[in-house]
């Protein structure tokens, strides 16, 4: 492993267990056993290595979302698999899942704020908007719904990584699926 790529591991693991803000560059160093300005020879600070980061770990959960999806068409499957997705990336690569998770945009300035949704936003609601199409979904705001499902994922999400559920990690992400295709498919009252 090269002295970049130890500086890139620890700030991820850092930056997912304590934030962005309250994680230092000397604790980053440490972590990874490098001096401190070993991490401005390959970045320009904290807050470049945490925007590095950020788009890696959303390149790793888009792909794995696409993979998720390649054999899924009708929008209830699709909708299944994507958050199923979401855990699989969570149990693969637990850091960069709950620094996605917990990153907020602000944290990692103007660069990353675009108008544009992020990968599991994004693809939540075009299927979301898919099985509105097609009548299976409830005429709702996509991106308000998908928001709705990724909150409840992310809620999950740290909810067994606390170790905090008394059902075991498949009943809750079942349960997790479940309730977010009823979400999408129910009338509004």
């Amino acid at each position: 492993m090269t002295k970049r790529d130890a500086i890139c591991e620890a700030a991820l693991d850092l930056f997912a267990e304590k934030g962005i803000e309250a994680t230092t560059t000397r604790e980053i160093a440490e972590k990874a056993g490098a001096a401190e300005g070993t991490l401005y020879r390959h970045f320009d600070g904290k807050e470049d290595l945490a925007r590095w980061l950020y788009r890696q770990c959303t390149i790793q959960l888009e792909e794995t979302l696409v993979d998720a999806t390649a054999n899924t068409s009708p929008p209830p499957d699709r909708l299944e698999a994507l958050v199923r997705g979401v855990f699989e990336f969570y149990a693969s690569k637990p850091a960069s899942c709950t620094y996605l998770l917990s990153v907020r945009e602000s944290e990692l300035g103007n660069e990353e704020t675009d108008e544009t949704l992020s990968p599991p936003l994004r693809y939540l609601a075009e299927t979301l908007e898919a099985g509105m199409d097609n009548g299976t979904f409830r005429d709702a705001p996509a991106p308000l719904v998908a928001g709705w499902i990724l909150a409840m994922v992310q809620q999950t999400v740290r909810s067994l990584k606390a170790d905090a559920l008394s059902i075991s990690p498949q009943a809750a992400i079942d349960r997790t699926v479940d309730v977010a295709l009823r979400l999408a498919e129910a009338p509004l009252p």
